[in-house]
């Protein structure tokens, strides 16, 4: 069985992770002239600027990357996310899904997934509050959660068992996860074409996980890419992310925050789960 679990009253929801988008994110192609232009632009690299004979530090990097997503009050995403599990029978398979998330501090953050099996899962945080809709289901549930999304989302996945999706991404502790005292090593791989953009590629260790992230270059260092491996995990598993679309801004009077329950859906109860 693959993901994780959340507990609905009888029925149990598979969660890996997340909203079907209520507006077309910054930088999607509206038309297939544009598509076809921008699958032109990433088969076509621009050259790097004259290379400097030290590497950046890529503590710095990831400082500046985790201050620059700490200072936005609103963005949003998508990623193409692969992820492997291994099996009771000790086989690795390996499962894709589609994800969108927004966000805006200090307490509303909404996602979807669109699984490979064709499930939907989406989620609403606002306000101390937490609705998760299961599709093709039409079940839905919600729980009273602190209002902070940090604290939020660490409720829901310790207390719930919900794996929310880029946790990596909305921790509050993000410098201290990237470069703080926990990290065990920290190095500079070097400059990759990603996703359409040179990235700086940077991998670090903390006990348990071992995680890589590729750093737009420019104003805005989001990231094109992001790997995580649970080291301590007997079947290592793993979690890719592939980023675009990224926007820091949302259209005004924008109802991404707000659940409406779909027609003849069922509301159900839900408990914390219980830990062996």
């Amino acid at each position: 069985m693959k993901g994780v679990f959340w507990r609905v009253g009888s029925f149990t929801v598979v969660g890996i992770s997340v909203f079907v988008a209520t507006c077309t994110p910054a930088g999607e192609p509206e038309s297939d002239d544009a598509g076809t232009e921008s699958v032109a632009a990433q088969w076509n690299p621009p050259p790097l600027s004259e290379a400097s004979a030290d590497f950046p530090e890529p503590g710095a990097l990831l400082r500046r990357t985790a201050e620059f997503i700490n200072s936005q009050s609103t963005f949003s995403m998508e990623a193409l996310i692969s992820f492997s599990a291994q099996q009771e029978s000790g086989q690795t398979l390996h499962f894709d899904a589609l994800e969108r998330l927004a966000f805006q501090r200090p307490d509303k953050l909404t996602w979807v997934t669109l699984n490979d099996d064709g499930t939907v899962e989406q989620g609403w945080l606002r306000a101390g509050e937490f609705t998760l809709l299961k599709q093709p289901a039409n079940m839905w549930g919600r729980v009273a959660v602190p209002s902070a999304i940090p604290d939020a989302v660490d409720r829901l996945v310790n207390e719930y068992n919900l794996d929310v999706p880029f946790q990596e991404l909305l921790a509050g502790d993000l410098i201290q996860r990237w470069v703080g005292e926990g990290v065990t090593s920290l190095q500079y791989v070097g400059e990759e074409w990603v996703q359409g953009s040179w990235t700086d590629h940077v991998a670090l260790r903390r006990p348990g996980v071992d995680f890589e992230m590729w750093i737009r270059h420019g104003p805005e260092p989001f990231p094109a890419k992001m790997m995580i491996i649970l080291t301590e995990d007997d079947g290592k598993s793993s979690y890719v992310a592939r980023f675009r679309n990224w926007s820091t801004t949302l259209a005004p009077g924008d109802a991404t925050f707000e659940f409406t329950a779909p027609a003849d859906a069922q509301k159900v109860q839900v408990a914390p789960v219980i830990r062996q």
